[in-house]
């Protein structure tokens, strides 16, 4: 009896609890539901916050990726303007030694007296070709001319439109210059100037001494070309009298820019010279033109006296046939001969020939 009374209340405590636990089981899930659902309300609410989000961040995200891509240009651009720069760089740093090197053969040539005359040479027929002074027509190059003692040769020699020649010398002076010029101690580099005074006044006397006036025909002094107008200012510099002492030994300093000029005036020279030749031989051709124009109105007053002698008897003639022959034929017609054709005497010729001007005037 006590076993099933245990048994019966152990099988309703069991259910009870049971019962108990069933019930917790269902209000957990209940709770997990509602948290679902609350989970998936929020998600729904925030899914739907991210979606009008994402509109307003639209133009944003437009504008950031421009911002890159413009970004991204700029950097192409920039590498490549670099490139360009380093390129530019480089060629100016080839330029640069090229010019060293130019720079350093000029000046290496510049210490040899047979190179500095045939730059000398160089420089002065451009000048002259400048100046529009032809070779062969208007000077000479290294022509060796016989003087009165011995034999000199110029550089060119420039002829003149009126006769003469001008002698001209291209080499020049150039070592203490030079030297003056690189040198960064003032007090040495004026004893290099005054050096190169010197130097200049000393190729004066040799050009003295080569008595190129002898070969000038008519021209009493010659021409000591410099081609850098710095060398004769530098030497004026250090030696003021220097031109006054080489005109008065006829000799005229000339530098690029004083040497055109008097080439240029030679052309101009020439030119003249030619228009005048020009107008010499026009008016030579314009006497020899009339002189045949005389012969030919002779001849035509021959012909005027021909032409006149001819009408005139050529009407005598007419005149004659009609007295001695239409009237004997023209009385044989009436006496009843006939002939094949018709005869007329042949017109007198009326027009008068045109009278020569001195006619006219008488």
């Amino acid at each position: 009896m006590w076993l099933i009374c245990g048994l019966v209340i152990g099988i309703g405590v069991g259910v009870a609890l049971a019962s108990l636990l069933a019930a917790r089981r269902v209000a957990l899930v209940r709770g997990q539901l509602v948290a679902t659902q609350q989970q998936a309300e929020r998600a729904v609410s925030a899914a739907a916050g991210a979606a009008e989000l994402s509109v307003l961040l639209a133009p944003v995200q437009a504008g950031v990726d421009a911002l890159s891509r413009n970004a991204a240009d700029a950097a192409r651009h920039r590498a490549a303007a670099d490139a360009t720069l380093e390129q530019q760089l480089n060629d100016m740093r080839d330029q640069y030694r090229a010019l060293n090197q130019a720079t350093g053969a000029i000046a290496t040539a510049m210490t040899s007296g047979q190179s500095r005359g045939q730059w000398g040479e160089m420089q002065l027929e451009r000048i002259l070709e400048s100046a529009g002074l032809l070779p062969g027509v208007h000077f000479d190059r290294q022509v060796s001319v016989l003087g009165e003692e011995a034999s000199v040769r110029p550089d060119v020699l420039i002829r003149l439109p009126a006769g003469g020649r001008i002698p001209v010398d291209a080499k020049f002076p150039f070592d203490a210059y030079w030297l003056a010029l690189a040198e960064k101690d003032p007090i040495q580099a004026g004893a290099l100037m005054d050096k190169h005074a010197k130097d200049v006044s000393a190729r004066v006397n040799e050009l003295v001494s080569r008595k190129y006036a002898q070969v000038a025909q008519g021209v009493d002094f010659a021409v000591m070309f410099l081609p850098f107008e710095s060398l004769l200012s530098a030497a004026i510099q250090a030696d003021a009298t220097l031109l006054e002492r080489a005109f008065d030994k006829r000799v005229v300093i000339a530098t690029p820019t004083t040497m055109l000029a008097l080439l240029r005036t030679i052309a101009f020279g020439f030119d003249r010279k030619l228009m005048q030749d020009n107008a010499e031989e026009i008016r030579d051709h314009g006497a020899q033109m009339l002189r045949r124009l005389g012969i030919l109105a002779e001849h035509l007053a021959d012909l005027r006296a021909g032409l006149a002698g001819a009408v005139s008897a050529y009407n005598k003639f007419t005149g004659s046939f009609d007295s001695q022959a239409m009237v004997q034929a023209r009385r044989m017609q009436e006496l009843g001969v006939h002939a094949q054709r018709a005869l007329h005497a042949p017109e007198t010729i009326d027009e008068q020939l045109r009278l020569p001007r001195e006619d006219q005037a008488s």
